[in-house]
């Protein structure tokens, strides 16, 4: 554990996003509990195309928009976010992130429940 801790994104490992059936996503943790945190705080990015297909998982996110635009499917609901919008998504609630635009790129912030598995959907997000 650390008492504070400086970097760059761009010095982040950039992974593929692990939620089944994800298309040009992309993940890097930035803040972590190794780190020492209670939370952590990643960094998506979404090339053209791309997309998280519906999931669901025990940790709450908080989802910031931080260049270009997507389609969030969220329980029953479709909502269209653009840079500076954000969106919180709590424990159990079904969700897909699509993007609209060449990049989309977006900070998520989560907390850590005991149990941190996904399960993806056999679902289709609604593109109205």
């Amino acid at each position: 554990m650390v008492d504070y801790f400086v970097s760059n994104i761009r010095e982040i490992k950039m992974d593929r996003v692990p939620v089944n059936g994800s298309k040009n996503a992309f993940i890097q943790w930035l803040v972590t509990k190794e780190n020492g945190s209670n939370y952590a705080v990643r960094k998506f990015t979404l090339l053209k195309d791309g997309i998280i297909p519906m999931h669901i998982h025990k940790y709450q996110e908080t989802v910031v928009v931080t260049k270009g635009k997507c389609k969030v499917c969220v329980s029953d609901k479709v909502y269209e976010l653009k840079e500076g919008d954000y969106i919180f998504i709590n424990s159990n609630v079904k969700h897909a992130i699509i993007n609209e635009s060449d990049q989309l790129e977006f900070f998520c912030i989560i907390d850590y429940p005991d149990d941190m598995s996904i399960i993806t959907l056999n679902e289709d997000c609604n593109k109205k």
